[in-house]
This record gives structure tokens, sequence and C-alpha cells, in this order.
């Protein structure tokens, strides 16, 4: 073969590669785009169902357990009992904001549900991030214009999950689950006028990893009367 022939051959090669190398790319990203929207600074609301969509995602956290059927409740209680990052049951996070997990450096990201289940494994993969054996934290913000009395916290996970209220820890979903709405509730609780902050993690060892919460009234109807915000970093002027 001529040398300026291998030129052209070489030189069509990687563009090709290249091109596909972008397509790939951009594959990755709209798959996130079809589960995710970026959050806005205008408070959102739960959905006609009661379901929470808005939340503030923590890049996974590497977790070594092989199986689900370890997630059993003192698993969770114990992994809850460590530390994996500083002020990790008081903090607030912000959109874009890093905290160090061990030796990496993980991001928040502040996204909204297309679904009324957040899947997570999608989320992880659309950030280039492992999602097997990984244990994802979120938070997010309820804002009431009145004290909500009596409903209950009602969650799905695939595969375990433990979630609080303000602090204070209101449902355990242990052992390994299928996604299921409603599959469990926590006890009556309040949610108080002005902010309530919700956070938790969920656990998955294999599989699909999604969840799904909602608050539901004494006769089990989705609660809708609050908004739900978040931290978003301040516009640069």
């Amino acid at each position: 073969m001529h040398h300026w022939v291998k030129t052209i051959f070489c030189f069509v090669s990687a563009s090709l590669l290249s091109l596909q190398a972008s397509a790939a790319g951009e594959g990755g990203r709209a798959e996130l785009g079809d589960y995710f929207t970026p959050a806005t600074a205008q408070p959102a609301s739960p959905d006609a169902e009661g379901f929470i969509r808005r939340w503030t995602l923590l890049e996974p956290v590497a977790k070594n357990f092989s199986s689900n059927s370890m997630l059993t409740d003192s698993y969770l209680a114990e992994a809850m009992s460590e530390e994996y990052f500083k002020d990790q049951f008081t903090c607030i996070p912000a959109d874009g904001t890093r905290v160090k997990v061990g030796k990496s450096m993980l991001q928040w990201h502040t996204l909204d549900s297309r679904k009324y289940f957040v899947n997570l494994l999608r989320f992880a993969e659309g950030y280039g991030k492992e999602y097997f054996q990984q244990m994802y934290w979120a938070v997010t913000i309820i804002d009431c214009e009145e004290d909500l009395v009596d409903v209950r916290l009602a969650g799905g996970v695939n595969s375990g999950a433990v979630w609080y209220l303000n602090g204070e820890q209101v449902l355990s979903l242990s052992d390994d689950r299928d996604l299921v709405v409603d599959d469990c509730m926590s006890r009556r609780l309040t949610l108080r006028k002005g902010r309530n902050i919700l956070r938790g993690a969920v656990f998955n060892g294999q599989g699909m990893a999604t969840f799904c919460l909602r608050f539901v009234d004494r006769n089990g109807r989705p609660v809708t009367g609050y908004t739900i915000s978040s931290v978003l970093p301040k516009k640069k002027k």
C-alpha cells in the first residue's frame, strides 16, 4: 500500500473511532436524561400520586457485600453507624458540592426524576460510576405551610434502605426487596410547619437499584400539601 493511501486510511479510521466514542458518550448522557432532569430554583411539588421526585443524590459509595440477602436489619444498622463523610446526618448538600469519602471525592447532584421512582443504577451509570455493591445517599427538603399530622412515610426499594426525617430514623427496608409501592410504612409522623429534612441511604449489591417514597395520610391517601426544594449554587454575577 502506498504511503499516502495508508495515511488517508489511518486518518479516516481515527475519525470514525472518534465519532463512535462521541456517540457513545452522548448516548450515556441521553440515558441519564431519560430518567432525570436538572432541578430548578423553583420549588417542586409531589406528583399526583404523592411521590417525591426531587432529590440531591451523592455519587455512590462502595460497600463490600456480594449479595442483597446480606441486607438484614443488623447489617443496615451497623452500616448506618459508620461515618462516611463529615456531617452526614446534618448537612443539607448543595448541587455540585463535593465530600471526601475515604480516599475519594464524591459529588452531590440535584435532580428531578422523570418517573415516580428514582433509578439509582442509571444515576450512577450516567456519571460513569460503579453501580453494584454500592451505597447511595439521598437528601431532600420538605417545606410545609402548616403542620401535617398523622402522616406516614411509605416506601419501596430495590434492594435495602434506611430513611430519616429531621434526624430521626423512621423507616428501614431490609432484606432483598423488589420495588413495590408502599412496601413498608413508618409509624405516624408530623411534618412540621416550615422546613423538614428527609434523608437516607439505599444499598444495592446486584441488580436494579431504585426507590420510591411518598407521605400518606391516616387513610392511606397521598399527601401532597407541601413543596420540595433543594440547595442550588448561586449564579455568578
